[in-house]
């Protein structure tokens, strides 16, 4: 895991700035700190000397007073960048889930919950204060060797030596933690996904009597557990890296402690270095020490970097009306999958044809349509619109010429007009009530609905769905339907009243069923099978 990711600098104009004040102030807190411990031990060899120490102890007030504020201010900046970025992270993530160029699936409610709530608020600690310190950690060991070595070529030398042993302690300490993050933050994921689960089917679980309690308790638990081992190790590790750098100290000091009495090195160089040999560890202990507190932001981080570096649409060109469909040799693999999702030899709709698609389940009928809409890219093969290719036409333009209704269809909050309407605002009531009686919907059109309602029956949200896509197409250039398993659950009644009503709209119309009155309605059965 990489302390900081190359495509987070790409993306955050706020990371970039973060990083170039904390590297101003890095140098100069480099410089106050050798400053400041050159003013020292001026003062303490002019008083052995016997000598007036002057303005020194003024000069040192001063500087501990900058360093202070400069302390201060690389603190108030890793906060502001902090907050600057997750806000930025939260919107860009918010933006890419609802672009319509958009390609690739979309991740599960759980994985974006973990991400966007605990997962981002780890930014606090990684933004703000780990890569702070990771600059600090680059500029002021070497400003600080190389004043040592001026001073004291010997104990120069003792700690460009020494430093690099932190370095590798920290790495292996990287290396075993890793695995207890991932497992961490898989444990948080875990538990996210599993309330999230919950959440959507509480009202069956209390209709059945599925108590739930034991469930969160032990994924809860688990998640403890992993925190716990988390701790544990980072505890040790910093035990680890302090006694590192006190040995290494203790060398620097013994030399030169040594050397003063045998009268080889005078008392001001000595103790010029003693005051600065400390100050060449302690940033980099540091870094060790927010390592832990970081490493779930970094890990976080790389994960919605991942989520957001996908393919996306680069069509131009605007489809120009009905027109005949043609899949050839299209296959298509999910990611993470080893079967194959897709497998469609050729397949041709000519307009205004009714054409049903079969086959057994997870045969890829649902994935047909998702590469019809441009939700999913074919990994080859290709899928033309008249005589230009789906990838080569502008996804939105082309979705504006598309009704749809998926398995199982979303309503928001509003009334179910306003679900109905969706998407074409400027709908006429006499045109949304028609359409709704089209497709079988006999509830009350002013009947308020919330967001992913359990108010109407699976039945009824996809007469809604259907309505819907009536609407489209009696007011907007729509001129092809894709529906997928629109009559599921109907009575028979209304599914021949939906088909019907299909029909008569004279559109283009490919719908994925298994009812037997929805093929026998088809012009043409296609069987898909993966």
């Amino acid at each position: 895991m990489k302390p900081l990711d190359p495509r987070l600098v790409r993306r955050s104009r706020a990371v970039r700035a973060h990083l170039a004040w904390s590297v101003g102030l890095g140098v100069l807190t480099a410089g106050l700190v050798i400053a400041v411990s050159w003013c020292i031990a001026q003062v303490v060899a002019r008083h052995f000397a016997g000598d007036d120490v002057g303005w020194l102890p003024v000069a040192i007030a001063a500087a501990f007073a900058m360093r202070a504020a400069v302390a201060w201010g690389h603190g108030i900046a890793g906060e502001r960048a902090a907050i600057g970025v997750k806000a930025g992270l939260r919107t860009e993530l918010v933006d890419d889930l609802l672009d319509p160029r958009r390609l690739g699936p979309r991740p599960s409610s759980g994985r974006l919950v973990a991400l966007v709530g605990p997962g981002l608020d780890a930014f606090d600690g990684y933004v703000g204060r780990f890569l702070p310190q990771l600059a600090l950690a680059v500029i002021v060991p070497p400003a600080v060797i190389l004043s040592v070595g001026l001073a004291d070529p010997l104990s120069g030398l003792i700690i460009a030596l020494t430093l690099p042993l932190t370095g590798v302690f920290m790495w292996l300490v990287g290396v075993l933690t890793r695995d207890r993050v991932e497992r961490r933050w898989a444990a948080m994921e875990r538990l996210a996904r599993h309330f999230s689960d919950i959440l959507d089917g509480l009202v069956v679980l209390k209709v059945f009597g599925r108590r739930q309690e034991e469930g969160i308790r032990e994924i809860g638990h688990r998640h403890r557990r992993e925190s716990m081992r988390a701790l544990r190790l980072a505890f040790l590790s910093t035990l680890v890296l302090e006694l590192i750098s006190t040995i290494s100290v203790a060398l620097v000091a013994v030399s030169v402690g040594l050397r003063v009495v045998d009268g080889e090195l005078e008392l001001l160089p000595a103790m010029f270095v003693l005051l600065l040999a400390p100050e060449a560890y302690l940033p980099v202990r540091q870094v060790g020490a927010m390592f832990h507190d970081s490493t779930e932001g970094a890990t976080a981080t790389a994960e919605l970097l991942d989520l957001l570096d996908h393919e996306r649409h680069t069509g131009t060109v605007a489809p120009g009306g009905p027109a005949p469909i043609t899949v050839r040799s299209a296959r298509l693999t999910h990611p993470g999958r080893t079967a194959v999702s897709l497998h469609v030899p050729e397949l041709v709709v000519r307009p205004g044809e009714f054409v049903a698609i079969a086959g057994r389940s997870g045969g890829g009928k649902s994935t047909l349509l998702d590469v019809l809409l441009g939700f999913e890219r074919l990994d080859s093969g290709e899928v033309t619109v008249g005589r230009t290719r789906l990838d080569d036409l502008d996804v939105v333009a082309w979705r504006e010429q598309i009704a749809w209704v998926p398995q199982v269809p979303h309503l928001v909050a509003g009334t179910v007009a306003d679900n109905i309407t969706l998407g074409v605002a400027d709908a006429d009531l006499d045109l949304v009530r028609q359409a709704a009686a089209d497709a079988g919907l006999d509830v009350d059109l002013d009947r308020t609905v919330a967001e992913g309602t359990t108010d109407l029956s699976a039945g009824e949200r996809r007469r809604v769905a259907v309505a819907r896509a009536l609407v489209r197409l009696r007011t907007s250039p729509a001129w092809l339907v894709l529906l997928d398993e629109p009559t599921a659950g109907l009575d028979p009644r209304r599914e021949e009243r939906i088909l019907r009503s299909l029909r008569a709209a004279g559109a283009t119309v490919v719908v994925v069923t298994h009812r037997p009155d929805t093929l026998a309605e088809a012009d043409r059965i296609v069987e898909v099978a993966a």
